[in-house]
């Protein structure tokens, strides 16, 4: 990053590069657009200079000059992105084309300004990405896809458009189809998409900004950056793509303190394809050895904090302080309750605590539980985060505790 005392003109591109080019795109698209600047070419003009922009204000004020290099990426990366901002101006064209009665809904307010019905458009578009892409971080066959995204080694302006098309679909998609049914008009889809386009390169980029407050409520290279850690558990944070009001509603927000290194970002899998035909064809003809091995560490971490708790709830059991250890056993609960052995393990040693504490009770719901816990594993009815014991019902729904933290189960209290 660049040296503590900047000269004034690299504090001009930290403060006002965002708001100066976002701002200018959003005026030309969101207000002239409306009032009769032609779609075409309009939009893909305004796109390009803005990215171009970037990408130039990147070589000045790099956020790391590690990311200026060429990471083998580059050529892959500009394929992408051609295909992927021509699929988006393609999306305005084939909406137009749409039978009108598919257009006819009451719903959609078409009486307000462009700019009003672009950001209502952008507010939906974005829980369908935010959603979409939280799913894509949870199930192997959706993450071969998003890996793609994910696998550069380094972050800079063309990154945002480094996506498997069909997943961009899959993104996209469901928002997509609901504005249109609702009635929305594809003049409104399509501004709305080529701001989305150049808030993605900033999002992405190696450009040392800052947007102040304005990162809770967008998402800016400051907290996207941290979607991008090379370790999985760190990198379920932060999905929104414009907006991050979703990630503050579903407790996905996060901010770290501390710097993000220039080999912070990228897979575990350091033997990604980087040729964008490989690319195309890697999430449907082979294996994914990274979902393999980012299973293997979540296992991994929640074996060794599951061990750490149990520990602990002997430690105070010792001391005599039954509900500490109580509450330690409860932890190891909710840590290990996705894994079978864990899982078992944890009723298996609450048992041991009710029996040596005399708590008869305690002991028969324990008992329920180890003959349930299987059933549950096989059905796919373990309710997360329920702390599993008698005091909350048989299968109540807990929140994470404020103990522990969920991306790498480390407790952040000495006690609970």
């Amino acid at each position: 990053m660049n040296a503590a005392n900047p000269s004034f003109s690299q504090l001009a591109i930290r403060y006002a590069s965002y708001p100066t080019i976002m701002g200018s795109t959003a005026f030309v698209l969101l207000i002239l657009v409306g009032d009769g600047l032609p779609y075409l070419p309009t939009v893909p003009i305004v796109v390009a200079a803005a990215l171009l922009a970037v990408a130039m204000l990147e070589r000045r004020l790099p956020f790391h000059r590690e990311w200026l290099h060429d990471h083998r990426d580059a050529a892959c990366d500009a394929t992408h992105a051609i295909v992927n901002l021509a699929t988006l101006l393609s999306v305005h064209w084939f909406i137009t084309l749409l039978p009108s009665q598919w257009l006819a809904s009451s719903v959609w307010p078409t009486d307000w300004p462009l700019v009003a019905q672009a950001l209502l458009v952008g507010l939906v578009l974005d829980l369908s990405l935010y959603s979409v892409h939280w799913f894509s971080h949870r199930y192997a066959w959706l993450w071969k896809f998003h890996a793609i995204h994910h696998s550069s080694e380094r972050l800079y302006w063309l990154n945002g458009e480094r996506r498997h098309p069909l997943h961009a679909m899959m993104m996209a998609g469901p928002g997509l189809l609901i504005v249109v049914l609702l009635g929305a008009p594809s003049l409104a889809v399509g501004v709305w998409l080529g701001v989305l386009a150049v808030h993605l390169a900033f999002q992405h980029s190696n450009l040392d900004y800052r947007v102040g407050p304005l990162r809770y409520l967008v998402g800016a290279a400051e907290v996207h950056r941290w979607h991008h850690k090379r370790e999985y558990e760190d990198a379920q944070v932060n999905f929104g793509e414009f907006w991050m009001i979703w990630d503050h509603a579903f407790g996905t927000f996060k901010l770290p303190r501390q710097a993000l290194g220039a080999t912070d970002v990228g897979l575990s899998d350091r033997a990604f394809p980087m040729r964008y035909a490989a690319q195309l064809v890697y999430p449907l003809t082979r294996r994914d050895p990274d979902a393999e091995l980012i299973a293997q560490r979540r296992l991994q971490a929640a074996s060794i904090a599951f061990v750490r708790e149990c520990r602990v709830a002997r430690v105070h059991e010792d001391a005599r302080d039954l509900p500490t250890a109580w509450r330690a056993h409860e932890l190891a609960h909710i840590i290990g309750q996705p894994y079978l052995r864990l899982h078992l393990l944890s009723h298996w040693q609450m048992v041991g605590l009710a029996w040596r504490t005399g708590n008869t009770a305690e002991c028969r719901a324990q008992a329920v539980r180890l003959i349930l816990t299987p059933l549950a594993h096989l059905t796919g009815r373990t309710p997360l985060n329920n702390v599993g014991t008698r005091r909350v019902g048989l299968l109540d729904q807990g929140s994470w505790p404020t103990e522990l933290e969920p991306m790498t189960f480390q407790r952040r209290e000495a006690k609970g």
